[in-house]
């Protein structure tokens, strides 16, 4: 290859000899008065263009090791050379050493390296608050029996206690909780305890006493309070029942958010996450995420969606913000709630449930409110991604964007897609809209989703494949803390297995809607990066997207597909930063 002096000598060279003949040939064909405009201008040309390929950027990092670009042109390298943040060559070790100077840093990487790993639905700081609190996943009722007498024991007087994660799958019987069972070991102290979805909450009596829940309170739009025979409250609060302790639980301050979102950050550090979709925050929050980017503290991107009325109005006033700082920053889409979730019985189906007959599901948006705002938001430039997991909801949505005239220019999502008819898989492609799937779900809905909707029915539920095959747009997440892990290798192994996070079933949840590990990884990758208008930025370890790559332990193109989970994180680096080594150097 042609060195920098080499090449600006021969272009002068040129220009001499094209200068001669312009002066035997153009001149005699326009005259030189004529001619000589035309001679400035290339002039000029030749020289604003030989300092900007001179001036070639270097490296201040480069990065040693195996990479796995997932971009079909250069798909391995050996080296990848970072300026900036940015990367500025891939290949082998020798050619990306072309780019380095003395200050140059090397970093030599333990492992295989892949484009930074993205969750596109995620909750952060939720996150946060569930590694502070009581953690009840996998547990049988008495495990968490006990878990909260061992939290009273050990807890002031009258405080409250919380939890999450609970999931009446892993007992039998498996049937909702009750506020009696809690009373047995919560003395003198106030519970409240959500279930792993985080649309229903298991209180005990005093949060019923406290909050005037009585069986005459009746249910709130979109809420459910489940009661027994006697129509007294049995403990149960489904959405936005769980409203009505909002009044008595004690918020959390703005220290005690930023705090969490600050927690939760870390870890996905840990887990090898470079950039997360947080779905559903308010100005709070956003003012946090501002305040740590402008700080310099953000280990990790965030794209930011917009919820509640306040929130979504003041953004409708001053528009998107598409990239606030280097694409460490987004906050440019809206989040929207149609339905509840599946195994609370909040997920919004045409037909009854197979198990509660009369029960439909709730409707937590009136179609009126969400076509108005699917047009405000589509007039001001807004992502609009709709909560929606029953067949009901998912079609709902479809209806109000089609209505609204979106396009796939305006990508469009339906946030989890959990049941999704025949009818309805066609529309998604003729729409352009992106399933924002969450492939962990497959251990809930092993557990209890033949039953929620039976067997004429379950088909429909998490088709992950038969999207793929109709051309759907996917983009994977994991919704932590309302799964079973926010970790994306455990999304990983769900996607290729259709197992859970902890391995189960043997053999896969209807393993025909497994997928390969090629496209389980592009899902994770180009998927959220499609979904967050970040294409050209991230999902490949390409020439000019940011430096942004995940170091696994493993090969996972050369793994068996039941030992994906055992992968490990070796390292993290955001715009050429490492945010996380186990190495510890």
């Amino acid at each position: 290859m042609m060195n920098d002096r080499s090449w600006l000598l021969k272009s002068w060279d040129a220009f001499g000899a094209l200068r001669s003949r312009s002066e035997g040939t153009w001149v005699k064909r326009c005259g030189r008065r004529a001619c000589e405009p035309i001679l400035v201008g290339f002039v000029s040309l030749v020289l604003l263009t030989i300092p900007i390929y001179a001036q070639a950027p270097v490296a201040d990092t480069i990065f040693i090791g195996e990479f796995l670009t997932l971009d079909p042109a250069h798909p391995t390298a050996e080296a990848v050379a970072v300026s900036a943040g940015r990367i500025i060559a891939t290949g082998s070790q020798s050619e990306v050493e072309a780019r380095a100077t003395k200050d140059t840093r090397r970093i030599k990487i333990d492992g295989f390296a892949l484009p930074g790993l993205a969750d596109a639905h995620i909750h952060v700081a939720g996150v946060g608050e569930q590694l502070e609190r009581l953690d009840l996943r996998r547990l049988t009722k008495a495990e968490i029996l006990a878990k909260v007498a061992e939290a009273v024991r050990s807890s002031p007087s009258g405080s409250w206690i919380t939890g999450g994660g609970w999931d009446e799958g892993f007992w039998h019987p498996s049937e909702f909780p009750t506020a009696s069972e809690l009373d047995t070991v919560s003395g003198d102290h106030p519970i409240a305890l959500s279930r792993i979805d985080g649309h229903s909450t298991w209180v005990n009596s005093k949060v019923l006493a406290l909050a005037k829940i009585t069986g005459d309170t009746p249910d709130p739009e979109g809420g459910l309070i489940r009661r027994n025979a006697a129509h007294e409250p049995t403990g149960m609060l489904v959405d936005h029942a769980q409203r009505l302790i909002r009044g008595v639980v004690p918020a959390p301050t703005p220290a005690d958010e930023e705090r969490r979102i600050q927690i939760a950050l870390r870890q996905f550090s840990r887990w090898g996450l470079t950039s997360v979709h947080d779905a559903g925050v308010g100005l709070e929050a956003i003012s946090i995420y501002k305040d740590l980017l402008k700080r310099g503290e953000l280990p990790v991107r965030v794209y930011a969606m917009v919820t509640g009325e306040e929130a979504i109005n003041r953004y409708l006033a001053s528009g998107p913000e598409p990239d606030l700082g280097s694409g460490m920053l987004a906050v440019r889409s809206f989040k929207l709630f149609l339905d509840g979730a599946l195994g609370s019985r909040g997920a919004e189906l045409t037909d009854a449930y197979s198990d509660a007959p009369p029960e439909h599901g709730l409707e937590l948006m009136k179609d009126a409110d969400l076509e108005r705002i699917v047009r405000a938001a589509h007039q001001r430039g807004f992502q609009v991604n709709t909560h929606a997991i029953g067949d009901r909801a998912v079609r709902r949505a479809l209806d109000a964007f089609e209505k609204g005239g979106v396009t796939p220019n305006e990508r469009f999502r339906i946030e989890h897609a959990s049941l999704v008819t025949n009818d309805d898989l066609p529309r998604f492609v003729h729409l352009g809209i992106i399933a924002s799937i969450q492939p962990v779900f497959v251990g809930e809905y092993s557990r209890w989703a033949e039953d929620r909707v039976g067997s004429s029915r379950i088909h429909w539920v998490l088709r992950t494949r038969d999207l793929l095959n109709a051309g759907v747009s996917l983009a994977a997440g994991s919704d932590f803390p309302a799964s079973d892990s926010g970790e994306p290798i455990a999304t990983l192994h769900c996607l290729v297995t259709r197992q859970s996070a902890a391995g189960k079933p043997e053999g896969g949840w209807y393993s025909d809607q497994a997928v390969s590990v090629d496209q389980a990884l592009r899902m994770m990758t180009a998927g959220p990066a499609y979904a967050a208008f970040q294409e050209k930025e991230l999902g490949t370890l390409s020439v000019g997207r940011y430096a942004d790559f995940t170091v696994l332990s493993a090969n996972p193109y050369q793994v068996a597909s039941d030992d994906l989970r055992t992968i490990a994180i070796r390292m993290t680096v955001v715009a050429g930063r490492v945010t996380f080594n186990a190495g510890g150097h």
